[in-house]
């Protein structure tokens, strides 16, 4: 009896360790046997779709008590969206994993849920919090499978998550926003809808003279975005613009960024096909260029708890813009630095990496808007 229990542990370690080397060996296998949903997209059987009329359909909102409303700790910020004048759309980044559907639920439960308000919320969209009313609509975000595999599934659900974007833009400028000037701003999945947001309702418009600038991070943003009128920040006073950068290690694979990311362009969900990506340095706010670790004003790493933020690290890191991608040296004695950090992608710390330089920027782009 033991030597059958051995021989069938062994035959499990055996399959386990075959089955491990095929999917080192063929990635994208691995990616359709653990993240792909197994049915195919299918528009009627979606879920509900959100009512942006009511508060639950919104991630934040400036009339409610949310995880954008936070500050660190001993920086002197204070919440301002009490008194500001201007607006922050931010459409959040993907937080669903799962392989249930093509479109989670706008109000999905558990990890997509604490992911999203004490993750996103507080490292991404509070950096925007001194200078402006935050506005975070939740949406049916396609699963993170979408940008990975080719079928026709994929592209239609992330078409479909735009759609809910682009109700909840248009609910905020019309019931919400009061004619006020606002801040466009996303990150990863969220700025891959930003961007076509900004082609086809602001660009063109005369939204596009009451947007302070587009903070489109953590994608593949062409400097040649086709949005008319509307281009990549140039330097740090600039409005009515577009900023993006992708952070990463000087040994990360940046491939995939470069030619295969799908991207709203000429009309259509498409690759990149190796076009320039826009990089605009974080740190001091000019389109390329370098930036030393001493202007780096403070990182916020992440806490291991849901309900505290931890002090700023100033100089945690410096910048430089390098064929469309931000290479960053960032610490690797503090695990508030490095969770999450594989093979040299930081992209989950796009925000993190520069919160205090984020805030300044906000603000210097604010006044400059009111000056021009």
């Amino acid at each position: 009896m033991l030597k059958k229990i051995f021989y069938g542990i062994a035959g499990l370690v055996m399959i386990a360790a075959i089955g491990a080397l095929t999917l080192y060996l063929n990635p994208k296998l691995g990616q359709r046997l653990f993240l792909k949903p197994s049915a195919s997209f299918d528009e009627a059987n979606v879920p509900p779709a959100p009512d942006y009329s009511q508060p639950d359909a919104w991630a934040a909102l400036p009339t409610k008590d949310d995880k954008a409303d936070v500050v660190p700790p001993e920086s002197g910020i204070l919440d301002g969206q009490d008194a500001a004048v201007v607006d922050v759309f931010f459409v959040h980044p993907t937080t669903y994993y799962q392989d249930d559907m093509w479109n989670a639920r706008y109000d999905e439960p558990g990890e997509t849920k604490d992911f999203l308000e004490n993750g996103v919320l507080r490292h991404q969209a509070a950096v925007f919090n001194s200078s402006a009313r935050v506005f975070a609509p939740r949406y049916r975000q396609a699963t993170l499978y979408a940008f990975m595999g080719e079928e026709p599934d994929t592209y239609q659900a992330l078409e479909f998550a735009y759609g809910d974007v682009a109700n909840a833009f248009e609910y905020f400028i019309e019931n919400l926003n009061e004619g006020r000037p606002f801040i466009l701003a996303s990150h990863s999945q969220g700025s891959l809808h930003g961007m076509k947001l900004l082609q086809e309702k602001i660009a063109g418009t005369n939204l596009a003279n009451r947007m302070v600038a587009a903070y489109l991070v953590g994608f593949s943003i062409p400097e040649e975005l086709g949005a008319e009128g509307v281009g990549p920040c140039q330097e740090a006073h600039t409005t009515g613009c577009y900023l993006n950068w992708n952070s990463v290690t000087s040994e990360a694979e940046t491939m995939g960024w470069k030619e295969t990311t799908k991207i709203w362009i000429e009309g259509k969900l498409q690759h990149i096909g190796g076009r320039k990506i826009a990089c605009v340095n974080p740190i001091n706010g000019n389109l390329g260029g370098i930036a030393e670790a001493t202007g780096n004003l403070g990182a916020q790493p992440f806490a291991d708890s849901e309900e505290s933020i931890r002090t700023l690290r100033p100089e945690a890191t410096g910048a430089a813009c390098d064929d469309g991608m931000l290479i960053v040296t960032p610490p690797d004695d503090d695990e508030g630095f490095t969770y999450g950090a594989f093979g040299g992608d930081y992209h989950i710390y796009d925000y993190n990496l520069f919160h205090m330089n984020l805030r300044a920027d906000v603000s210097r782009r604010i006044d400059s808007f009111w000056k021009r």
